[in-house]
């Protein structure tokens, strides 16, 4: 390469990755992917975006040129657009501020275009300042108005303080890159676990690297607002019809709300079936000492489904042996469980709850993951006239 083309102008071009809003059944913005058109004219991904050791100001002029182009694209819109940033840009944006002013706030405003149509990407590289530095930046950007999105959350590289500490005001979870560093299970474990997290600071999910129908469902299960990915749409230098996008996402959600309608018919129905045959049992208990004597056969004998059965007290205490099935006809009475308290269980304060609602029949818990089993797990429970609460596991058939 000679000096003249070393030092020709590149010619960055910003490709636009739509982003599809479940709520409202449409794409509301893009995701703008920086490239650059090489010597042959193809687009090839940014070559600094690919060194570890580019500095953050190369990074940031790079940024601010593709900003300035990709604002262009939405000018006469009312579409969002999401733009990355790395934890030392941020910091940069900070130090280069003049007065109250962002540099990325006077691009933006130049464009005319208002900044809380702008979402900043922090991205998921370590950064030279610790977190709390780098909340301090980010929360500059929101007084300025600026919407935030913490990128690759869940991947192996994010980590949970600065979720906590950034309180985005969407959290980006790519499932590729969460199927590719975990197993199956602890994948949907943790899917469910940051849709808790999302509930519990007032983020919206945003799914991306969705490919396929089955990973959209996987997304609007898992509580996606925002659905992003190559099922949608891949990135392109222009904005693509909405109402392609839209006629090809709909009917997909609408297969899937049907599907969870039948679901939660079925388990409706399964549930009912299983409270008839143990409404037929007596649930006595003799009381010898500081234990509880129940007759586990009558329960094993009620359905195959039946796992284990135990008793507890008021307090959550267990008072009965733990009876565990072993075959078809046979179980166990494990003595190891005795005295455990299983109040801090999730399902066990809402047996209580709806025992106060309720006392006269039996009550049902959430799915849980069983880790002994390897299975789903559903409990049903009922408070006996002794005031003995009566736990029944029952394994959920796969499909």
């Amino acid at each position: 390469m000679n000096a003249i083309e070393e030092t020709k102008p590149k010619q960055y071009v910003p490709l636009l990755q739509p982003i599809f809003s479940v709520e409202e059944q449409t794409v509301i913005g893009y995701e703008s992917l920086g490239r650059v058109r090489d010597e042959k004219g193809s687009l090839v991904v940014v070559p600094e975006f690919l060194d570890p050791h580019v500095t953050p100001l190369r990074m940031t002029m790079i940024d601010r040129e593709l900003l300035r182009l990709s604002l262009t694209n939405i000018k006469d819109t009312s579409d969002q657009l999401f733009v990355n940033m790395s934890p030392d840009q941020v910091i940069l944006e900070y130090e280069e501020s003049k007065g109250n002013s962002l540099p990325i706030a006077e691009i933006v405003q130049e464009s005319g275009i208002p900044l809380d149509r702008i979402v900043v990407e922090i991205t998921e590289k370590s950064g030279s300042y610790g977190t709390d530095v780098l909340a301090a930046g980010v929360e500059l950007l929101r007084e300025q108005g600026f919407r935030i999105a913490l990128d690759d959350v869940g991947s192996e590289s994010s980590n949970l303080e600065r979720l906590g500490a950034i309180k985005p005001d969407i959290i980006k979870i790519d499932l590729n890159h969460l199927k590719k560093s975990i197993e199956k299970r602890e994948y949907q474990s943790i899917l469910e676990y940051l849709k808790q997290i999302s509930l519990s600071i007032g983020s919206q999910l945003l799914f991306e690297g969705i490919e396929t129908e089955e990973e959209l469902y996987q997304a609007v299960s898992s509580g996606a607002t925002f659905l992003q990915g190559y099922f949608l749409g891949r990135p392109l230098q222009y904005r693509e019809d909405k109402q392609i996008i839209k006629d090809v996402v709909v009917p997909h959600l609408h297969l899937y709300h049907e599907s969870k309608r039948n679901e939660v018919a079925k388990e409706i129905e399964f549930e009912k079936q299983i409270k008839s045959k143990l409404t037929t049992l007596p649930l006595k208990t003799i009381t010898l000492g500081d234990r509880v004597i129940i007759d586990p056969q009558s329960f094993f004998k009620l359905d195959p489904l039946i796992q284990r059965v135990y008793v507890t007290d008021w307090q959550g205490t267990q008072v009965s042996p733990y009876y565990e099935r072993t075959s078809e006809s046979g179980f166990v009475e494990n003595m190891s469980f005795l005295q455990k308290n299983w109040s801090y269980m999730p399902f066990f304060y809402k047996h209580v709850k709806q025992v106060f609602r309720d006392s006269g029949n039996w009550q049902v818990s959430d799915p849980y993951w069983d880790k002994t089993l390897k299975k789903k797990v559903i409990v049903f429970s009922h408070v006996n006239e002794m005031g003995y609460s009566f736990f029944v596991d029952l394994v959920l058939e796969e499909g």
